[in-house]
């Protein structure tokens, strides 16, 4: 069974690319609604999402106040029940489904996804990368950031990308 991860800064075009993966790839079993900035839905678990939510809580952030690395990474084994439950739960819908793959898509994982790494079978991952400026002109736009502040966080979200496929590349070499 293939994972597949999408990883990218929120606004960055993530749901699209969920969307589509979504008609081959169990995206979830509990997705989050589309909403007035993206109607067509965000193809994100609620699941992961709230369990996302709590791993930045305790590391003392949220996703617009991302914690260091460091921080999450002391949160690591906390949460393993949840996410090896999550994983399972997914795993069997999507093999009830006939599907060779499952995966999911929330842009909070760019900064949580060395965690969810030891849950994830033949992980796959899909980087979204949009120009910054367009990210934060977004964000200013939904969320009334400075375009300042989406800048930043853009920075921020797309160093943790780059920091993890770095390791993950890597390691596959080793393999």
């Amino acid at each position: 069974m293939k994972t597949i991860v999408v990883l990218g800064m929120h606004r960055s075009a993530t749901s699209l690319v969920a969307r589509t993966l979504h008609s081959e790839v169990n995206m979830g079993t509990n997705l989050l609604r589309g909403l007035k900035d993206n109607p067509k839905g965000h193809y994100e678990n609620v699941d992961i999402i709230r369990l996302n939510d709590k791993i930045l809580a305790k590391s003392g952030g949220w996703w617009d106040n991302p914690p260091s690395e460091e921080r999450i990474l002391e949160c690591s084994g906390v949460f393993d029940d949840d996410m090896r439950s999550i994983v399972s739960k997914e795993i069997e819908k999507a093999e009830k489904m006939g599907l060779e793959s499952w995966g999911f898509k929330d842009p909070r994982t760019c900064l949580t996804i060395d965690l969810w790494m030891p849950f994830l079978e033949n992980p796959q991952f899909v980087v979204c990368y949009r120009k910054p400026l367009d990210v934060a002109k977004s964000l200013n736009l939904r969320n009334n950031f400075s375009i300042e502040k989406g800048l930043r966080l853009t920075e921020i979200y797309n160093q943790r990308i780059h920091n993890f496929m770095t390791k993950f590349l890597k390691n596959d070499e080793k393999v």
